[in-house]
């Protein structure tokens, strides 16, 4: 199967967040991009002889706003060279403000980056310290405005929530914030306290039911200004949403490139090294391959993150199984914990499944 989509992963930073889980890297080296760049290339051309007109394109991290413009050139070089993209193919980049300006925001308007998504997390010095976010956002208006101006005009924000500290009201101000500035999409992440961050043993997140209050903050503020929530975590305006992660979250196929990158085409995923070193002396990715019941289930559960759940038809169609006799039992179990509601013609989350979504893919897999 041709793979649609591509995640490149860029793992470098300008220092790393205390709650960031993700592989990056705090500090590099202009040789150390440079030597990306050139493993990269070999990998886009590679997997690129198994991709048909991507639908979208997505630069992630790390903060790819973090290479310069001439590494940022050559990147999108690379992309356009190697791949055909579909006519009205999405193509997001992740961004910190205090790394982007406008002549990276003019070049890559120029290379067809049509999708800009910024790491804000808090408005608030304070929260922003609890978590180790560095810089500020106060650019961040000027650098939407930019980006208009050079024709790009979907923009996602992300914020955290339940961050150590933080108040229903400091929320609240956050959101308004945001809704402020004109956004077409809004994703709002529940902090996660792992093992291995820096975060880890020195706080402790506020309790479930203020987690719930800022669910449903989340909901009114956003829903007022007319943002709806597709996802557990992710809000758009009526069209604006996130069409890699729409496709992901449904089964479509993408390709991975870049250390700790993922790739699916269908069968199985395949994972690079998540360690630069081991990744640009060629490592091979590791590959997973379920028989395909159970792969099936996975795109049935991992589908049920959207509020528009799953209709069987389209279902069928992704994976060639019929839902109800696949995992039948379980989808009724789960309609009577009132965590999905489900008929003949498909299933959804309630608001119940999408709070407690951890028991219905555990119940679907």
């Amino acid at each position: 199967m041709l793979y649609t989509s591509l995640y490149v992963h860029v793992p470098f930073c300008r220092g790393k967040c205390s709650y960031c889980a993700f592989y990056s890297l705090g500090e590099s080296s202009s040789d150390e991009r440079r030597a990306y760049l050139e493993r990269l290339e070999q990998e886009l051309r590679r997997g690129a002889r198994n991709c048909g007109p991507l639908r979208s394109v997505f630069f992630g991290g790390g903060t790819p706003s973090a290479l310069t413009v001439a590494e940022l050139s050559r990147l999108a070089e690379l992309v356009k060279d190697c791949f055909s993209l579909a006519p009205d193919c999405e193509w997001t980049m992740e961004a910190n403000p205090e790394s982007l300006d406008e002549e990276k925001i003019s070049l890559l308007a120029a290379h067809g980056v049509n999708r800009l998504s910024f790491g804000v997390q808090s408005f608030s010095p304070l929260l922003r310290r609890t978590i180790g976010r560095r810089g500020s956002p106060e650019r961040l208006g000027e650098l939407l405005k930019a980006a208009r101006r050079h024709g790009i005009r979907r923009f996602n924000l992300d914020f955290i929530y339940a961050i150590p500290g933080q108040t229903l009201a400091d929320w609240e101000a956050d959101l308004r914030q945001a809704v402020a500035l004109g956004p077409t999409h809004v994703s709002t992440y529940a902090l996660t306290i792992e093992e291995g961050t820096r975060l880890a043993g020195q706080a402790s997140p506020p309790s479930d039911d203020v987690f719930v209050d800022m669910w449903d903050i989340a909901e009114a503020v956003l829903g007022a200004a007319g943002f709806r929530r597709y996802e557990i975590s992710n809000f758009a305006l009526a069209g604006e949403e996130c069409r890699h992660n729409v496709e992901v979250w449904q089964g479509g196929t993408y390709l991975g490139c870049g250390p700790a990158a993922v790739s699916f085409d269908g069968a199985g995923r395949a994972a690079n090294p998540s360690n630069m070193e081991a990744w640009l002396n060629g490592v091979p990715s590791v590959r997973e391959t379920l028989p395909a019941p159970e792969q099936a289930a996975e795109i049935l559960a991992f589908g049920m993150r959207q509020v528009a759940g799953w209709r069987w038809s389209e279902f069928r169609r992704r994976t060639g199984y019929d839902a109800l006799q696949l995992r039948g039992a379980a989808l009724a179990r789960l309609a009577g914990r009132s965590l999905l509601t489900c008929d003949d013609q498909g299933a959804r989350p309630t608001r119940l499944g999408l709070l407690f979504n951890d028991d219905v893919v555990m119940e679907l897999l």
